[in-house]
């Protein structure tokens, strides 16, 4: 003898996943890219070198590509992990 179908069970929707964010990130965005071994040690020995951070040295980066292109400069130059004077 065959079983009637099961009824099928409510089930609650899963709660979406939240993430803590450091407040020095909370209105930003990352951006990356990948690039040769070699390049991204130099670039980390360039600013431990100029005593900056990698994120420091790369912002100025970007602002120096804007300027070559005519657009304003659009990132601030500071780091979430230690004040500058």
């Amino acid at each position: 003898m065959k079983q009637p179908p099961a009824k099928p069970v409510a089930v609650a929707p899963a709660e979406p996943k939240t993430y803590r964010t450091a407040q020095t990130r909370a209105a930003t965005r990352q951006l990356s890219g990948h690039f040769p071994a070699e390049a991204v040690q130099a670039f980390r020995v360039l600013a431990a070198t100029l005593d900056m951070d990698v994120q420091e040295l790369l912002g100025e980066a970007i602002n120096m590509t804007f300027e070559r292109h005519g657009v304003p400069n659009r990132i601030e130059i500071t780091s979430g992990r230690r004040k500058r004077d």
